[in-house]
């Protein structure tokens, strides 16, 4: 299964919402995800795990480029080169940028790996914009797009404008579903977010703010949070069931049934 996450606006945490997803796939439901993202910038997401580049020369992207190139590399060895996100066995991640390789080269490992990675879900995050060849080229191999949207009256000017583009239409034509970011009940209800945005509200879900995922994201052990989210800790409880949710829209529009695991006794 492929899930491509993607935002009609920058900055609206569609990498958050990427990990989230892939996390909690990965250590609730049990099966093997990995990350991937658009771009030559994937430092975020890197940053937010605490994943380290593999000092290996032979794991260098230029080095893959150019066996992928010669033909001299199968599609099923491309996990090969996926990073392991620590403390979390399911879970892995694909650097497909570098600084010293071209987009062209980023876009075209990227569509290699999607195409050939061996595991059950590949979450990718589209930070590229919604017409570029990359973009274009995930949303194509993807069995579901996730639009990351904030109650940000930007964000809806935005994504009236792709509605107005047709860009809507292509993306439901691959199946659409909608995850509130940093939501605020102070802002706006949830059901009155939806209805305003003229969203099917069964196909949306949210992420309330919690200063914990940023507190988590910038010490590089945003993975360490799902422990105490899925034990309902204090802090984040109210996580527990905006994950829950999550994960039951983007699953159940591919298919499949969410397992959900309870309190710890």
């Amino acid at each position: 299964m492929k899930i491509a996450v993607i935002s009609p606006d920058r900055r609206q945490g569609s990498t958050t919402v990427s990990v989230m997803l892939a996390l909690g796939i990965a250590q609730t439901q049990n099966m093997t995800t990995c990350l991937a993202y658009t771009g030559n910038d994937g430092r975020s997401m890197t940053s937010y795990l605490g994943v380290k580049p593999q000092e290996d020369k032979t794991r260098n992207l230029t080095q893959v480029i150019k066996l992928l190139e010669s033909n001299a590399i199968a599609g099923d060895e491309i996990v090969d080169y996926c990073l392991k996100v620590p403390g979390v066995p399911n879970l892995q991640l694909i650097e497909t940028a570098a600084e010293t390789t071209s987009l062209e080269d980023n876009t075209k490992l990227l569509k290699f790996a999607i195409q050939n990675l061996s595991h059950e879900v590949v979450v990718t995050d589209v930070a590229t914009e919604i017409f570029d060849e990359a973009s274009l080229a995930v949303i194509e191999q993807s069995d579901l797009v996730v639009m990351v949207l904030t109650q940000s009256k930007d964000v809806w000017d935005k994504l009236r404008d792709w509605d107005r583009a047709g860009v809507l239409s292509i993306l439901n034509g691959k199946g659409l579903v909608y995850i509130i970011n940093q939501f605020d009940p102070y802002v706006e209800a949830f059901r009155d977010t939806t209805k305003r945005l003229g969203l099917r509200h069964r196909r949306c879900a949210k992420l309330s703010y919690n200063p914990f995922i940023r507190k988590s994201s910038n010490t590089g052990k945003l993975q360490t949070m799902l422990p105490f989210i899925l034990d309902r800790d204090p802090r984040v409880i109210e996580l527990n069931n905006d994950l829950k949710e999550c994960l039951m829209v983007v699953l159940s529009n591919l298919g499949r049934r969410t397992v959900w695991p309870q309190k710890k006794a």
